[in-house]
């Protein structure tokens, strides 16, 4: 299975295929799915 977006919307990261946060990239992510967010919050450098 190939690597994929961050389900969040305003993520850029990859996710890897059965990381630690299913299809979010962090805690971060997987916590604000619900919210609407202009900028990424997770501090990955794809998103700094």
């Amino acid at each position: 299975m190939a690597d994929q977006k961050c389900a969040h919307p305003g993520c850029n990261c990859i996710v890897e295929p059965k990381g630690p946060y299913g299809k979010y990239c962090s805690e971060h992510c997987k916590e604000a799915r619900g919210m609407t967010e202009l900028r990424c919050g997770c501090q990955h450098i794809d998103c700094r």
